[in-house]
């Protein structure tokens, strides 16, 4: 009996010791993997707030170099409609009249308002005449002769 007891106590030692440390390499991993899962987010988290602030930039960029271009068209265009002015002036005289006044913006319009600032908002009902009654008047659309007869 003392040898079956002293193979079954190593035995169950060993099971009990693997087992533990089994285990406890299980959980360490899974955290491991966690904590990897979150780190690979995070990093992913970052590229994509670089990329997207990087492609604000080049939106940015892209404006402002267009409103550049632009600004540069309608200064070549005003020197090209100055020259063919002068061109018909001198040359055609008083046939042709180009005038200079169309180059310039409308100046009776603020320049820090728009131009359609003066326009009223459209209606949602149609306004009345000033010798008729309104739609929202409570008589509006009766008959009275045919109310009589009830």
């Amino acid at each position: 009996m003392e040898s079956a007891a002293s193979l079954i106590i190593p035995f169950v030692l060993g099971s009990l010791i693997g087992g533990g440390l089994g285990w406890y390499l299980t959980l360490s991993s899974r955290n491991d993997n966690k904590r990897r899962l979150i780190m690979d987010l995070e990093s992913q988290l970052d590229q994509a707030r670089q990329s997207r602030a990087d492609y604000e930039a080049e939106v940015s960029e892209h404006f402002a170099q267009t409103a550049d271009l632009l600004h540069k068209l309608t200064d070549d265009y005003r020197a090209v409609y100055t020259h063919l002015a002068k061109g018909a002036d001198q040359l055609c005289g008083d046939q042709v009249n180009l005038s200079a006044a169309a180059l310039n913006a409308p100046s009776d319009a603020p320049e820090d308002q728009p131009p359609w600032s003066d326009v009223a908002q459209p209606l949602d009902y149609a306004p009345k005449k000033p010798d008729e009654q309104g739609q929202l008047s409570e008589t509006f659309g009766l008959d009275r002769s045919n109310s009589t007869a009830a």
